[in-house]
């Protein structure tokens, strides 16, 4: 079950950073508005930016190449909980600083950065942290149940990357409603 369990993981992180490496490198314009949000979120200057930037999508698309490689797929958990403990980093930095700026964790327009960010990531480094602690077993003899793990992290990946902001958004504006009737 273990096994299982590590399989649907590797495959929600595998496909998260796909789609963040994806959307990042997908057009120059895109990197560079990466690159600006890097600047803005973690109060870099200019110059540095840029290479902060390429280091993040390298690190983002190396992750992917070892999750993907049963032998590496340690090395790749690992590597995806240091980029979001860093993410965590930043989005803690940012929010205790009152830095107003929009995410670009997958290459196109965002949610602004605030505590919803910073629980995604916590999320997501719940899911890496165990494959990179105990690595990333191929469960033998199952091929159906393997099959349903890695389309449950599949989903899971959908899920975070593209009605997570949306999600959130939805709920906060639910709950802020009662506070701004009553006032």
């Amino acid at each position: 079950m273990t096994g299982l369990v590590l399989l649907g993981c590797r495959a929600l992180i595998l496909t998260v950073f796909a789609a963040a490496f994806v959307g990042k490198a997908r057009s120059a314009a895109r990197f560079h508005g990466f690159v600006r949000s890097v600047r803005q979120l973690a109060i870099l200057p200019e110059r540095v930016a840029a290479p902060a930037g390429a280091l993040v999508v390298a690190g983002e698309g190396t992750a992917v190449v070892l999750l993907a490689l049963p032998p590496a797929a340690r090395a790749g958990f690992a590597l995806a909980s240091a980029l979001l403990a860093l993410f965590i980093g930043i989005a803690v930095r940012a929010v205790r600083g009152g830095v107003f700026a929009e995410c670009r964790c997958f290459g196109s327009k965002g949610a602004v950065m605030g505590q919803a960010m910073i629980v995604r990531n916590l999320l997501l480094l719940a899911a890496a942290l165990p494959g990179a602690v105990a690595g990333a077993p191929v469960p033998a003899g199952r091929p159906a149940a393997a099959l349903a793990a890695v389309a449950a992290g599949a989903f899971g990946a959908w899920a975070f990357t593209r009605w997570y902001d949306r999600i959130v958004a939805a709920l906060m504006k639910r709950l802020l409603a009662p506070a701004r009737n009553a006032g």
